[in-house]
């Protein structure tokens, strides 16, 4: 049995969409007819929840590891034909500590795959942010890395962190990693996008994925209702921008592969892999229909912002947003105030002044 390709999306800066990119690569991956293990390696357990899993399951990646659970125990189904999910579970924050503790920590996943068939062409592996052990051994097992990124200043600076770590790896813990390809997400397309994006191009040439997903406001509304965008809304332009993305996922793997004279079976079309996406959404529709109108998004963008707080923390965080959201209006509001306050003490003042004068 072909071992399964394993990828980990990686980069030590977060909030650039690595849960995001994990999730939905997966998700496209079985569209286009291939199946795919996700390792939720994060705390946050986004990638788990993402794909329908409870984090309250009883067993996960912390039993994997630590306990030395079966990975077919650990191994939970999604809705979705071809992707199952070993998830993560609360008791995964605490994992850092006891992994030290092991011999060879860093190395504990490459052992459990190597000791384990994962019927599948693809694990993808989300790894949480910073250099810490569960990445690291993430980096260890992998074949590939994607960094996904944004083309901001703050997140090139992290894409400069990340590189140097993934190059530590390369030549110590496992000389075959190979640096897949670097992924813009959440793409604007100002000035200093492109600029930054350009360079990050003239640097890394065509490592750079051509596909850039832009920013889209359907990735909030995907992630309130728990879902991956592909599945939520698969004709959203960040849902296509992913099709597009794993469709260069799967020409660059096998290009690799060809070098080793291995075949790949062809992928599914473009237009399959959206139609199992669209049907996919029909599937879940009744539970995650998307807002009808402009109050039901306000619903949903309230349980984002407040969850299950009392109805005095929402108000005061609601009056906490006013102020920041108007600040200007209300700066400029407080200086007609002012000068106006000025104005009428003046006015008063000269006014006392004369009838102390007359008298």
């Amino acid at each position: 049995m072909v071992k399964p390709y394993i990828v980990a999306v990686f980069n030590q800066k977060g909030g650039i969409s690595k849960t995001t990119t994990s999730t939905n690569l997966a998700v496209c991956l079985a569209a286009f007819g291939k199946s795919v293990v996700v390792i939720d390696l994060d705390s946050q357990a986004d990638s788990t929840k993402s794909l329908g899993i409870d984090p309250k399951t009883r067993q996960g990646v912390f039993d994997l590891f630590i306990n030395q659970a079966p990975v077919e125990d650990v191994l939970k189904p999604t809705p979705y034909d071809g992707v199952r999910v070993i998830p993560s579970t609360y008791n995964l924050a605490g994992i850092e500590l006891k992994l030290s503790e092991l011999q060879n920590s860093q190395r504990t996943l490459n052992a459990i795959l190597g000791a384990n068939t994962l019927d599948c062409d693809y694990v993808v592996i989300d790894c949480p942010p910073a250099l810490g052990i569960l990445p690291i051994n993430a980096l260890a097992a992998a074949n590939a890395v994607i960094i996904p990124v944004t083309a901001t200043p703050y997140a090139n600076d992290g894409l400069l962190r990340t590189l140097p770590s993934i190059k530590y790896v390369q030549e110590g813990l496992n000389k075959g990693l190979l640096l897949q390809g670097v992924l813009f997400t959440i793409h604007d397309r100002d000035k200093t996008a492109r600029r930054i994006s350009d360079l990050i191009r003239a640097r890394l040439g065509g490592t750079v994925y051509r596909t850039q997903i832009p920013r889209d406001t359907m990735v909030i509304e995907a992630a309130t209702a728990t879902l991956p965008v592909c599945i939520y809304a698969p004709r959203s332009a960040a849902a296509l921008a992913h099709l597009d993305f794993t469709a260069e996922f799967l020409h660059r793997h096998a290009t690799i592969a060809a070098k080793s004279n291995e075949l790949l079976s062809l992928p599914a079309s473009r237009e399959a892999a959206l139609d199992r996406l669209l049907a996919w959404r029909q599937m879940v529709a009744a539970a995650t229909a998307p807002p009808t109108g402009v109050q039901d998004r306000k619903h949903q963008l309230d349980r984002l912002l407040y969850g299950n707080r009392s109805r005095f923390e929402r108000w005061h965080l609601a009056l906490v947003h006013f102020f920041i959201d108007n600040r200007l209006g209300l700066a400029i509001l407080l200086l007609v105030l002012l000068a106006s306050a000025t104005i009428v003490v003046g006015a008063g003042l000269e006014g006392l002044r004369r009838l102390w004068g007359n008298g």
